[in-house]
C-alpha cells in the first residue's frame, strides 16, 4: 500500500483527507500496527489507490478428517482415525472408546478444521446441517465450554 501510495506521489495525510481517516491510521496501516479496520474504511483506500482486494483459500488441507482425527487423538493412546471420526459426525453416536477424543474434537481442534472434516463427512444422506446439530447436541449433553457451540 505505501509503495503504491508513493507511486502516486501521495502522503499519507493526503491518502487520510481524501478517504475520511487521519494520518495517523493511514500508518498505522501501511506499517501493519493497526489493529482492527472496517471493510468499508479498507475498502475506500485500496480503491483510490488502485489496488484490488481479492479473496482467496486460504493454505489448501489436503484432509480435514485426517487433521481432525490426529489432533483429537493427541492425548490418547487408541487412535481415532478419520473413518471413524466421519462416522461419528455422520450419525452422531459416539463409541465409548472414542468420546475423549471427540470431546477434544469439540473443545481444541480449529474450527476452519472441523468445518472442513464435517464437509468431507456429508453425504447425500447426513447434510453438514445436519453434522452440525449433531455436533451442538452432543456439546450441550457434554457440557463442552467452547462458545461456538452454545449457538
Amino acid at each position: 500500500m505505501k509503495q503504491k501510495r508513493t507511486e502516486l506521489g501521495l502522503l499519507q495525510e493526503q491518502v487520510g483527507n481524501l478517504v475520511g481517516l487521519s494520518r495517523v491510521t493511514v500508518n498505522r496501516l501501511e506499517n501493519g500496527t493497526l489493529n482492527d479496520m472496517g471493510y468499508t474504511k479498507l475498502n475506500a483506500i485500496l480503491d483510490l489507490l488502485g489496488i484490488g482486494l481479492a479473496a482467496q483459500e486460504g493454505p489448501n488441507m489436503k484432509s480435514g478428517l485426517a487433521v481432525a482425527a490426529r489432533s483429537a487423538s493427541t492425548s490418547y493412546r487408541v487412535m481415532l482415525t478419520p473413518n471413524a471420526l466421519s462416522h461419528i459426525l455422520r450419525t452422531g453416536d459416539v463409541p465409548q472408546q472414542y468420546q475423549a477424543h471427540l470431546l477434544a474434537f469439540l473443545e481444541e481442534t480449529p474450527l476452519p478444521v472441523v468445518v472442513k472434516a464435517v464437509a468431507e463427512a456429508a453425504s447425500a444422506e447426513t447434510s453438514s446441517s445436519k453434522i452440525m446439530k449433531n455436533l451442538q447436541h452432543l456439546a450441550k449433553e457434554w457440557h463442552v465450554c467452547r462458545e461456538v457451540w452454545s449457538h
